[in-house]
């Protein structure tokens, strides 16, 4: 948990920021929160009146947290229209937007009127973990992994429909691409690689790890400048899950690495065969333990589940292996020269419609249960586990991950470790929020929920 000093900066910080952001001819200055839909919202204040928020943040209805992504309201306790929280800065989290240099932007947390962190708020959420994990000696590093589809902004055609890793589509993304890194490197993101994937449209390009609020935040930025670019470009992107039933979907592959106080990454031993400490085993067992209730935080909407099916290499079963890009959790293979530095689990169940903030805390929190309780994940699967039989998938232990929103939420709602991490209110909230998603889809067919998913992300 954050102290007190961090919400409430002294003075003498807070206004030499104000005076830099002026005399950088910055004019507007935002306040950004992320809802339980993965939606990036928030207030914006003048420079003029920034003394007075920088401070103190500004007010938010208590309701924002049970809205849906279509602005629907669901009936939560407690988080209705009576009463507000405070959006209050992260001032390390602050940046000028490339495209808007006179707009700066902040991630804020959610605090009450008696400046406690909000017990709804999945950033403070994720704070509270990473102080879990520090208590243990712990710390983490992470980065999303992104694919998304680039459409022609009036047609909604794919821009592009060359193969995947294609020279071509290289050609076609290399103007996107190379404003795309320049700008995400002035809001302090570096980019590790590029190559267009075998969705039509699709490209990936991945973030380098950072630690894990700093993770989080980056999610954030890097969807909303992708989808900035584009526009400038004449494109739409969209991060939807399986925005077309005819084709390959989009993931947002989550990598993970845990490192001591000491600076060595506890998760990696360069002598195994798989590449795992005892740790590291260990934590993979923490995730494939809760798995099914995690996927409710990962995979975080109904389209979410027509991506992942067998032989799409989006992960289908809960099971492990070195480079098994059908398991759900892969162990990459490492660089020659970097192994220790490069070692990380991947997680394949997941994509970019969750909140990074959630997603991240049910990840390192499950992962940590398995070291904490030493549990065995089994053997790692080295064949694609959609090839075996029943009988072989049962013997091994390997199980089918959920096939629907609805059975994650249950598996969520069941599980005593997400029920002690998330709270009442926020678990009911988040629930609520999904179960409403669910309800709207119900009567929708497979390609209606992946084009209008397309246009909520």
């Amino acid at each position: 948990m954050k102290m007190a000093s961090t919400y409430l900066p002294e003075e003498n910080r807070a206004q030499n920021i104000v005076n830099g952001l002026r005399e950088k001819g910055v004019q507007l200055v935002e306040f950004i929160y992320v809802d339980y839909n993965g939606v990036a919202r928030g207030k914006t204040v003048t420079i003029d009146s920034l003394s007075r928020h920088i401070v103190d943040g500004v007010g938010l209805t208590l309701v924002q947290f049970a809205a849906t992504a279509r602005d629907e309201i669901v009936d939560v306790p407690g988080l209705t229209a009576v009463g507000e929280s405070r959006l209050v800065p992260d001032l390390d989290s602050m940046h000028i937007l490339p495209n808007h240099p006179q707009v700066a932007t902040f991630m804020c947390d959610h605090l009450t009127q008696d400046q406690q962190p909000f017990t709804a708020d999945p950033r403070g959420l994720l704070q509270r973990v990473i102080a879990d994990a520090a208590q243990d000696g712990f710390t983490a590093q992470a980065t999303y992994e992104n694919e998304f589809m680039l459409r022609n902004a009036e047609t909604d055609a794919p821009a592009n429909d060359n193969f995947c890793f294609d020279t071509d589509a290289m050609e076609f993304a290399y103007d996107f691409i190379s404003e795309m890194i320049d700008q995400l490197k002035q809001m302090g993101i570096g980019i590790d690689k590029y190559y267009p994937e075998a969705g039509t449209g699709q490209h990936e390009l991945p973030m380098r790890p950072y630690p894990l609020l700093q993770a989080a935040d980056n999610e954030i930025w890097f969807k909303r400048e992708v989808r900035a670019v584009a526009r400038k470009h004449g494109m739409r992107a969209t991060f939807a899950p399986k925005p077309d039933m005819q084709t390959e979907g989009n993931g947002g592959h989550l990598h993970l690495s845990l490192w001591d106080q000491a600076g060595h990454n506890v998760l990696a031993d360069a002598q195994d065969p798989v590449g795992l400490s005892q740790q590291g085993y260990y934590f993979v067992g923490g995730i494939l333990a809760h798995i099914r209730g995690l996927l409710a935080l990962t995979a975080a909407t109904v389209n979410s589940y027509q991506r992942l099916q067998p032989g799409e290499w989006s992960s289908a079963y809960a099971a492990y292996g070195k480079d098994n890009r059908e398991a759900a959790v892969r162990i990459p293979s490492t660089q020659w020269d970097h192994v220790a530095a490069t070692a990380n689990i991947e997680l394949k169940a997941s994509d970019a419609t969750a909140n990074p903030y959630l997603a991240l805390a049910g990840l390192l929190s499950a992962g940590l249960d398995g070291i904490r309780n030493h549990i065995d994940p089994g053997a790692p699967v080295n064949v694609d586990p959609a090839t075996l039989t029943d009988a072989e998938r049962e013997a091994a232990g390997i199980q089918r991950l959920p096939l629907t929103l609805d059975e994650a939420l249950q598996a969520l709602n069941a599980d005593a470790l997400f029920k002690d991490l998330m709270g009442e209110q926020m678990l009911t909230g988040y629930t609520a929020v999904k179960q409403a998603d669910i309800n709207h889809f119900a009567h929708y067919d497979d390609q209606a929920i992946g084009t209008e998913t397309a246009h909520l992300y």
